[in-house]
């Protein structure tokens, strides 16, 4: 036992005493060493969102590509486009239909000497008519009956017009790109951990926005309409709807005292008009007025009932 005890140091040894050896050439490097991540930005200037009713607002982006040990190239950047819309399902719940797949639909293809170099910004402008060429053709079965309804002649979406210049897309409308990066060893990195997506300073998989409605009358010149109520029936006491152009006190919109139930305006904003907005002045009795402001396109952007004093809120998604 003592000489198998002996032995067995002796081992021991000659694993601790024996150097090494080393051969360069088989150190690998972990992959994320050579990897290439990329950034995307709204550019300055650039709204966000798309505008409801107004097609000439796009969105310009500003893209960089990092590549991590600066030594692995980019040689192609491919950006895929993504649709969602709101909608109500059979059973009245609040669903969403998406369009694109699991890739989305390639809108844009750089490569060769096109692709910028390393830390380099590059940009582009995607706009509404882009995203209209790209999902055209789509359909779905919002009524889960096994037939699927093209997108722009849904009959629950009749603000949605293929033929219309400023509404093909509306309201409840969300969008995203996302991008893929091919590198001149032939890698390609179309996404990377999570946390480089969400977490990591200057670096992101996607970017997502949707349609807004103007919080700003855009298009202000034209005849604007009041039509009023008043519920007890004998005139607003008091109160009354400012009209104000560039910022100036225009017209005052009222039912008289002891003017019965009901009354109507008319409003005509003349020409070179750069803003315009409307401010409620209280009544004595707030919960009996109510009226309606139609725009000259026709649409209804304040549907108020018992108003509270200062500025009336617009809805101003269909103008």
């Amino acid at each position: 036992m003592k000489k198998l005890n002996k032995y067995i140091l002796v081992l021991l040894a000659m694993v601790v005493v024996i150097p090494a050896c080393k051969d360069e050439d088989l150190v690998i490097l972990p992959e994320w060493e050579s990897a290439v991540n990329a950034y995307t930005v709204v550019a300055d200037g650039s709204k966000g969102d798309f505008l409801s009713g107004d097609a000439s607002q796009d969105i310009t982006f500003d893209m960089l590509w990092n590549s991590i040990d600066g030594k692995n190239t980019v040689t192609k950047i491919e950006i895929f486009a993504y649709f969602s819309e709101a909608y109500t399902d059979p059973d009245g719940n609040p669903a969403v239909a998406n369009y694109g797949g699991a890739d989305g639909v390639s809108f844009l293809t750089i490569e060769g000497a096109a692709v910028p170099a390393n830390k380099v910004t590059t940009s582009f402008t995607i706009s509404q008519d882009d995203m209209y060429e790209m999902f055209k053709d789509s359909s779905f079965d919002y009524d889960k009956d096994g037939t699927a309804t093209p997108v722009w002649s849904n009959p629950d979406k009749p603000n949605r017009k293929a033929s219309s210049t400023n509404f093909k897309f509306v309201p409840g409308d969300s969008f995203s790109i996302r991008w893929e990066l091919t590198t001149a060893d032939g890698r390609l990195f179309d996404s990377w951990s999570p946390s480089v997506c969400t977490e990591f300073p200057g670096s992101n998989c996607s970017y997502a926005w949707a349609i807004v409605c103007a919080a700003e009358i855009s298009k202000p010149v034209g005849d604007w309409s009041f039509q009023l109520t008043d519920t007890y029936g004998d005139g607003w006491q008091g109160g009354y709807i400012s009209v104000l152009v560039d910022g100036a006190e225009a017209a005052q919109v009222k039912i008289p005292d002891g003017g019965g139930s009901s009354g109507s305006a008319t409003v005509n904003v003349p020409a070179g008009t750069t803003s315009l907005s409307f401010e409620w002045s209280d009544d004595s009795y707030n919960s009996e007025c109510v009226f309606k402001i139609i725009s000259p396109s026709g649409n209804v952007v304040a549907d108020v009932s018992n108003p509270s004093a200062g500025k009336i809120k617009l809805d101003l998604c269909s103008e």
